[in-house]
């Protein structure tokens, strides 16, 4: 009897603990199947190109738009639903992570939807291997981070364009600031090219020099005085013209816009400065005029950068150069915003309808295309020249262009970086004296 009853309490006890895993089970199936992530148990398969049939996969799959049978039954290999393009790149990095021993495998990629929708997701997968080392299953999950990648995206291109447009400012005459509304006016941000006052801009935003170091001490009481009464009296923006002193001591006439920057309480916290040497211009009349416009949140520098550009005279320009530089029109890839100012859109030349050369009056293009080439030919770096060109009304507009040519390693022209700016009025007042 006694051994009967043990045996009973034995049966009694197994089928509790079985009851127990069972309900423990079922919990786990419920959370996952309510969550994000997708559990999978994959079988491997020793092929070169594994397709990775499903022994496992949760019921929220139906996140994906595929039910957990068309996955079991085999109906369905999960390769079949990873991007063609990011299948072979899976396979030889789960391929190389296997051969190397390793435990766990990790990787972003692009699946398909059963709608046909394209999704960005996150795999993570534990390899498991028998006792001779064997690979025989991955076990792991997947989550879709699409909206992540979107902002990642968005981000590498905003960063591109960002360092465009530093590119095009560092390699112009045109010096960008946002000083805080502090005693000496202490410095935030400062382009790289401040390098042409003898600093970098390290020494200027570390605190190193402040700004009012290098103005001109019979200058100085006259930008303090003026910077106060346009605080004072509500102003955005202006403009004053005044002297620096480089390190070597040499002197240099700037015209510096500003603009100032206030809280919601009125509070003027940032100026935002564009400093143009303009010492050519003072001597000779003959300058290139930058003024650049700064956005008021420094913590977004690339759209403050895009907002200097598009309010100012001077549309900056990225040109492809071609094989024949003596017939090349300059294909753009890039154009800043206020291209509008010519009526055209920065579309209207990002999607090859309209190439630059094609703006160009008829009868200054060939010296244009000449002088250019001329000078990329014998090593040159700079390109300045005044020509006419046409607005898409059809109006004809002086303009002035100032641009860097750019060469690869072997020396060979790739791109031109530049700016051109409206002198028309200008032209007009020459011709009129």
């Amino acid at each position: 009897m006694g051994s009967d009853i043990s045996g009973k309490n034995d049966v009694g006890g197994s089928e509790s603990a079985l009851e127990e895993v069972l309900d423990r089970k079922e919990i786990l199936e419920k959370i996952i199947d309510n969550s994000p992530v997708i559990a999978f148990l994959w079988k491997a398969e020793d092929i070169p190109e594994e397709k990775w049939p499903v022994e496992y996969v949760s019921g929220n799959v139906g996140l994906l738009g595929y039910t957990v049978d068309d996955f079991v039954s085999g109906r369905l290999l999960y390769a079949d639903i990873i991007h063609p393009d990011d299948r072979r790149m899976v396979q030889e990095s789960l391929t190389q992570r296997c051969r190397q021993g390793l435990d766990f495998f990790d990787q972003k990629y692009r699946i398909i939807l059963k709608s046909g929708d394209m999704r960005w997701i996150d795999e993570r997968t534990y390899i498991q291997r028998d006792d001779s080392g064997k690979v025989t299953h991955y076990q792991g999950t997947i989550f879709d981070i699409t909206e992540q990648k979107k902002k990642e995206m968005s981000l590498e291109k905003a960063l591109r364009k960002q360092r465009l447009l530093e590119e095009v400012i560092n390699n112009s005459s045109t010096m960008v600031f946002v000083w805080r509304a502090e005693q000496f006016w202490p410095a935030d941000y400062a382009s790289e090219n401040v390098s042409k006052l003898g600093y970098s801009a390290e020494d200027f935003v570390l605190g190193r020099i402040v700004y009012s170091d290098l103005i001109h001490p019979d200058d100085y009481e006259m930008v303090k005085e003026t910077l106060a009464e346009k605080c004072k009296d509500g102003s955005d923006t202006y403009d004053q013209e005044y002297r620096v002193r480089t390190t070597d001591g040499k002197v240099l006439w700037v015209n510096e816009k500003t603009f100032i920057q206030r809280d919601r309480n009125g509070n003027v916290t940032h100026f935002q400065g564009i400093v143009q040497d303009i010492t050519r211009q003072k001597e000779s009349e003959i300058a290139l005029k930058i003024a650049l416009e700064k956005q008021a949140e420094l913590l977004d520098r690339n759209q403050a950068l895009e907002t200097i550009v598009n309010h100012s005279p001077v549309i900056a320009f990225l040109w492809k150069a071609g094989p024949d530089h003596e017939k090349e029109l300059w294909p753009v890839e890039f154009v800043s915003d206020n291209i509008t100012n010519f009526g055209y859109s920065a579309d209207d030349f990002l999607s090859g309808n309209i190439l630059y050369g094609d703006i160009i009056h008829p009868e200054d293009l060939p010296y244009v295309q000449m002088e250019l080439s001329d000078i990329s030919s014998e090593g040159g770096k700079v390109f300045v020249k005044e020509y006419r060109i046409r607005t898409k009304s059809g109006e004809e507009r002086w303009v002035e262009e100032q641009t860097f040519i750019q060469r690869n390693s072997e020396g060979v022209v790739t791109n031109y970086h530049g700016v051109i700016q409206d002198i028309t009025e200008r032209k007009k007042k020459t011709a009129d004296s």
